[in-house]
């Protein structure tokens, strides 16, 4: 996928799935009294965001180490100046369905499950930062539903440069995200 349509898929999905997902909150909560809804100044939120960023490729990173056979040694992170991103970086081929753990486990740890909460509880801060990390991986989630087209036993690489995997032997490399 080229940026640009990746861009729009993006923004396709992410519009909708913002409003449908505070639309929600507000269904369940408007002129109810909050379970727990504590005060967080804004420095902690924006720093909360900035942790999860990392916190975000380490979960990559341990869910690669724990299917990769080298463990942790098959594991890199680092800064990409090129995507302005931090990345993590398996560089030994996995099955498709671990290489898909590995991908999701973000998405779900730090924006579904916060989301959920956030239903549970009526905390308006802890729904915002579950949007946003949900939207922040949706590209994985892009590239788990990719993934849906190939056998769960194929192994694949991570793409050592560019967000996505390669499938070993296919000279067109599946770049959208990884």
């Amino acid at each position: 996928m080229d940026g640009g349509r990746l861009t729009l898929i993006l923004i396709s999905m992410i519009i909708p799935f913002y409003f449908f997902g505070d639309w929600l909150f507000h269904l369940l909560w408007n002129q109810r009294t909050p379970v727990w809804n504590p005060f967080v100044p804004v420095w902690l939120k924006a720093l909360s965001i900035l942790a999860a960023i990392a916190v975000h490729e380490a979960i990559h990173g341990l869910v690669f180490a724990i299917y990769a056979q080298g463990g942790i040694r098959a594991v890199s992170f680092g800064f990409s100046k090129q995507m302005g991103a931090l990345y993590c970086h398996c560089n030994e081929p996995l099955p498709v369905k671990h290489y898909r753990k590995a991908g999701i486990a973000p998405f779900l740890v730090l924006g579904i499950v916060p989301l959920a909460v956030s239903y549970a509880t009526g905390m308006v801060w802890l729904k915002t930062f579950g949007l946003l990390l949900c939207i922040g991986g949706f590209g994985d989630l892009l590239i788990w539903i990719r993934l849906l087209h190939f056998p769960s036993d194929l192994k694949i690489l991570d793409h050592p440069e560019k967000m996505g995997f390669i499938v070993p032997g296919n000279e067109e490399s599946e770049t959208d995200h990884k």
